[in-house]
């Protein structure tokens, strides 16, 4: 007796949750293909059919992402479907593709639906880059700011896009950002995105963003917030990211009460791994809420009710006591920043602990815009994806090429192999 196909490689399955690029059309998957990736919801599958091969908007060819969620409404704010549908309403080069969305039926494995994201897949997330110590400005390495600069700009234009969509993302930070081998700059993971007027001031969850790309608004448990305003301040966060030196983790420190025999067998064991560099965050997320807002005071100055008004509606600002830190100049904590440069202007406008001060993401591309640099593009775009980006009334100018000749995608090449 035939098996049935399973309902991704059926033409307008009833399974069918949402038509993305395919338009319904069966996605062809090999069902023996489908692998996990790092974090168990993630899968790799291998394509045996071409309907998605126009589709793949540079990701790794012959390949698709499955992202597989329970659609359980209790764990709000997260919502698979709201997800599914929100991706198959948009389209830009530097968001995520969704080619359909799919939801199964309970089962005893499974008692909630299981929604299945099918979308282009892509190895490299910006982490991967950060940690690469090839990706540097120094003399191995002078391309540095040709790769930063064309990575900034395509995340802002993805961010002012769906802004102008009246949609927020709320977590973004480097690990929901992968490139293409060509240096594609996509937006993935929508869980808790939003759109205008989803949440009611007041009801609005401040368990949202992701450690240290958290805004301050979140810190004190505000729960009446612009959700734009999180995305803001998360962008000059990941930015900031391409320009923060490398270094080694702080080991953690021993117990107090450590005895002589603990210590003894710390000492002679088989030894940790040898650290390696890595970029941290500008802010410090690795204890508690209390220490990120206070790695944000020593960074920017610690804010009083008059220079942050808004703190006057959030819960938990009134409950703690910081020092008296003064604004420190952002360039000292980012010794990679080349100044003059757009993301230099930026990145100050951006990272501002009222959230009615922050620069909005439509100024922040039109900031490259008339930057008058030549910025990197991509050479997997489209023609029309390449005219969004190129939209420029003068001023920037996407190119092709380095006048050396060299595209984006080696320059990238270089720096994640080395």
């Amino acid at each position: 007796m035939a098996t049935a196909a399973p309902a991704y490689n059926v033409k307008d399955s009833p399974s069918l949750l949402a038509c993305g690029r395919l338009q319904g059309q069966a996605v062809q998957v090999d069902p023996a293909s489908i692998a996990p990736r790092a974090g168990g919801r993630i899968y790799r599958a291998t394509l045996n059919g071409p309907n998605a091969f126009p589709h793949l908007c540079g990701g790794v060819f012959g390949s698709v992402a499955i992202k597989v969620t329970e659609d359980d409404r209790t764990r709000k704010p997260r919502d698979p479907r709201r997800e599914a549908l929100m991706l198959a309403d948009l389209d830009h080069p530097n968001i995520l593709a969704l080619l359909n969305a799919y939801m199964s039926e309970p089962s005893a494995i499974s008692p909630e639906p299981r929604i299945m994201l099918f979308t282009p897949y892509y190895p490299l997330t910006l982490r991967n880059l950060l940690d690469s110590p090839a990706f540097s400005p120094d003399i191995s390495q002078p391309d540095f700011e040709a790769v930063a600069t064309s990575i900034a700009c395509q995340l802002s234009h993805a961010i002012a896009h769906l802004h102008e969509r009246g949609i927020a993302h709320r977590d973004l930070n480097p690990h929901n950002v992968v490139l293409s081998s060509a240096g594609r700059v996509v937006l993935i993971d929508f869980g808790i995105s939003v759109e205008t007027g989803q949440e009611k001031p007041g009801e609005m969850h401040f368990e949202v963003g992701t450690g240290a790309y958290r805004a301050p608004e979140l810190i004190f448990a505000s729960r009446d917030y612009d959700p734009a305003d999180l995305d803001l301040w998360a962008l000059g966060c990941t930015l900031a990211d391409l320009y923060r030196p490398l270094a080694l983790p702080v080991p953690p420190s021993p117990p107090s009460s450590e005895g002589s025999f603990e210590r003894y067998y710390r000492e002679c064991a088989t030894p940790e791994p040898e650290p390696k560099l890595s970029r941290r965050p500008l802010f410090d997320a690795s204890s508690s809420d209390f220490v990120l807002a206070a790695s944000i005071f020593r960074v920017l100055g610690t804010p009083t009710l008059e220079t942050w008004p808004e703190a006057t509606r959030m819960p938990n600002f009134a409950h703690f006591t910081f020092a008296s830190f003064p604004a420190t100049p952002l360039g000292s904590h980012l010794p990679y920043l080349q100044t003059p440069s757009p993301t230099a202007t930026i990145l100050p406008q951006l990272l501002q602990i009222s959230a009615t001060k922050r620069v909005k993401a439509s100024a922040v591309v039109e900031a490259f815009r008339g930057s008058g640099e030549a910025i990197l593009a991509p050479d997997d775009l489209s023609e029309s994806e390449r005219g969004l980006l190129d939209s420029s009334g003068g001023g920037a100018k996407m190119v092709d090429r380095l006048p050396d000749g060299r595209l984006l995608r080696e320059l990238l090449a270089a720096m994640v192999a080395a």
